[in-house]
């Protein structure tokens, strides 16, 4: 498979929980992240094609954020190992540059994916 990412993921080395805006529940937790997107592993299924407005809390306060906000489309989903789980992949397709250096801070000294 050909990559299509500008930035190399990383692997969330510090427990991130996602919530839906709207609703304020939890759908998951990332397993990787990038500038671009993340995937999150999750006990429901995501619908491919579905946009949310998301939370992404973070693990202490960055920049002065407690929590990052973002819009982000499903891209992909499939059925994780563990029964009733599930890998998601999201695109971020509206989040504030001062959010984006927020996600840049949290994430400097983690590990690339290979």
């Amino acid at each position: 498979m050909n990559e299509q990412r500008k930035s190399p993921r990383k692997i969330a080395n510090e427990v991130l929980e996602v919530s839906d805006q709207i609703t304020g529940t939890l759908l998951g937790q990332v397993v990787n992240i990038s500038a671009e997107g993340l995937m999150l592993l999750s006990t429901q299924q995501i619908n491919v094609g579905s946009v949310y407005q998301l939370d992404l809390k973070l693990p202490r306060l960055i920049k002065n954020h407690s929590k990052i906000a973002f819009g982000a489309e499903a891209v992909w989903s499939s059925e994780a190992a563990q029964p009733d789980s599930f890998w998601t992949g999201f695109r971020m397709i509206d989040i504030s540059e001062d959010c984006v250096l927020a996600v840049d801070e949290l994430i400097f000294d983690w590990h690339v994916l290979d």
